[in-house]
This record gives structure tokens, C-alpha cells and sequence, in this order.
């Protein structure tokens, strides 16, 4: 019996596999698409300019080396925001004409710890663009024969009601600390998303760092936040999310522009859900016109500084 009931079960699995039909995702392998990437960012706590990256798309199957890195980025491009008043042309900025210390506070706003090849931004370097929430922003790039464009609105600023480390629940690690935020969520749809930074290193995303309020929409509460760390380092489930006294954190705190937060979503959906089984994910893309993917994201963020105490 337990040997029919293998047969069974096998005809079953191979009566559902053949009437299974396969999935091809509708790309074509030679796509010769221009992707954007740009954020418009509104903080009462720094001053963080409008800027744009422009490459081209790539397929996913090929070897990545210093050199194909350095030729997918796009250098000759017209780029402009228009903010509701008035249009402003962003200039074009490449790493190796940067003095050094911009080169350490670009490092750390795109979240990198090194740049190994020079490519070019483009950027309201001087700071012509009104950034207020609630304005609504064009953008367009003009850039390999393609004209493209996207509009992104500032969402509100949703500040944190306070921030604190306290004693991680294994008593005898008493160097690691765990950072606790209290929020009070405003009424109404918001998105969130969070990094971090430590002593002076890259702000850095999490696994997942970004969620909508659909659950405590209205509500005050305390969460847990954790320690982002580099991609591809290893991974210690011990000390994972935990943050060492001692230790100078910066916290990002944003809210998103929905469709910012549909990008980043469906990404890091789409980055932590890998491997055979996994499902195929499409990243959500805010750019029109023809030829063109990426996001323009629009968001509101406060920056916040604490030190891990060793008490």
C-alpha cells in the first residue's frame, strides 16, 4: 500500500506539473532602456540637493567587472525639475572632479563605502529648487535619443516622538543595545521608510525598510528598529539588528510619496525573495515615456543622532 500510495502521489505531482503552463516574463533580451534614478527630499534637519542617475539597462544574465560598471552609467544628458514656479536645469557632477570631502558626504547619501569608478550625477548643486511638502515636481531627462519624464509630490513629515536604546533581551550580551522609536501616526495613508548609519558609515536600508500604516493607521506605538548592515557580509544571528554601546547612529526617518513606496517595496520584494522557488517580481517604475524605467521619489525625512550608552 505505501508503495501505491508513492505512485499515486507521483502521478498526481506530474498530472499537475504538465497541465502547469510556464511563465516567461514579456522582456526581450536585447531591452535598450535609459534607467532613473532620482529623489527630491525635504528635511528641516539638512540639506540634501535634488539629483538624478542616469545608466542604461543591462541584461540580467552577464558578468558585472570594473569596466562594464564604469560604461553603463549615462554622462551626456539634459536633465531639468520643474517646481511649480519655475524650471531648473540640473548640472551634470562627475565623482572624480568632486573634492574629497564631498566625495565622503555623496558616499554616505547614496549608501556606498567606496566609489571604484567614476561616473556623473546630475544635481541642483546650488539649491534653485523650491522643496516644500505638499509641491508637486516634474522631471524630465533628455538622454540616448529618448525623452523621458515623472512627477512626484512631497508627501507630509511625519516626526518620530522620541528615540531610545535600551538592554537586548539576552542578559549577558550587555555590549549590544537595541534602538526603540515611538511614533504617533497621523490619521490618513502614510509610508515610511528608514536607514541607518553608524559611526560615521554609509546610511544604510535594511532588509525590508519600508511599510504603509494600513495596521496602526491613527495610533501611538513602540517598534523595534535594526541595524542595517552592507549587502553580502555575513550573517551573525546573534548579534543581527543590534547596535554595541558605544556605537554613533544617525536614524533616517522618511515618509514616501506612495508610488516611491511601491518602488522600494516591490524591490526589496524582489531582492529578498530569490532563489528557484521564488516568485518573479516586476519592480514598480514612476517614468514615462518611451524607453525608460526607474523611480522619481519624493519624500520627507528627519535625521536623528544618538550614542549607545555603555549603561
Amino acid at each position: 500500500m505505501n508503495h501505491l500510495k508513492l505512485i499515486y502521489a507521483f502521478l498526481l505531482a506530474t498530472l499537475i506539473t504538465s497541465c502547469e503552463e510556464p511563465f516567461d516574463p514579456p522582456f526581450a533580451g536585447d531591452r535598450d532602456e535609459v534607467v532613473i534614478e532620482a529623489y527630491i527630499e525635504y528635511s528641516p534637519d539638512r540639506d540634501v540637493p535634488t539629483y538624478v542617475i542616469l545608466s542604461r539597462s543591462f541584461p540580467f544574465i552577464g558578468t558585472i567587472d570594473e569596466s562594464f560598471a564604469s560604461e553603463i552609467y549615462i554622462k551626456d544628458a539634459n536633465v531639468s525639475v520643474d517646481d511649480g514656479d519655475k524650471v531648473v536645469s540640473l548640472n551634470r557632477i562627475c565623482i572624480e572632479d568632486l573634492p574629497q570631502a564631498f566625495r565622503e558626504e555623496l558616499k554616505r547619501e547614496l549608501g556606498v563605502d567606496s566609489f571604484f569608478f567614476n561616473f556623473c550625477l546630475f544635481a541642483d548643486v546650488v539649491g534653485d529648487l523650491n522643496i516644500e511638502p505638499g509641491r508637486e515636481y516634474r522631471l524630465e531627462g533628455e538622454a540616448e535619443g529618448k525623452i523621458l519624464h515623472a512627477t512626484a509630490t512631497i508627501p507630509r513629515p511625519v516626526p518620530l516622538d522620541s528615540l531610545w536604546a535600551s538592554p537586548v533581551p539576552d542578559v549577558n550580551a550587555d555590549t549590544l543595545k537595541q534602538l526603540t522609536l515611538r511614533l504617533t501616526d497621523p490619521p490618513g495613508p502614510d509610508f515610511y521608510r528608514y536607514l541607518t548609519s553608524v559611526n560615521d558609515g554609509p546610511l544604510l536600508p535594511p532588509i525590508t525598510s519600508v511599510t504603509d500604516d494600513k495596521i496602526f493607521d491613527g495610533q501611538s506605538f513602540d517598534v523595534n528598529i535594526l541595524k542595517a548592515e552592507p549587502r553580502g557580509t555575513d550573517f551573525d544571528p546573534e548579534t543581527f539588528g543590534y547596535f554595541r554601546t558605544g556605537d554613533r547612529v544617525v536614524l533616517k526617518w522618511c515618509t514616501l510619496e506612495r508610488n516611491h513606496f511601491r518602488f522600494w517595496e516591490t524591490l526589496e520584494y524582489g531582492r529578498n525573495n530569490q532563489g528557484p522557488f521564488s516568485s518573479y517580481t516586476i519592480v514598480e517604475s514612476n517614468i514615462q515615456g518611451e524607453g525608460g524605467l526607474g523611480v522619481f521619489g519624493a519624500q520627507s525625512c528627519f535625521y536623528y543622532e544618538i550614542s549607545i550608552p555603555e549603561n
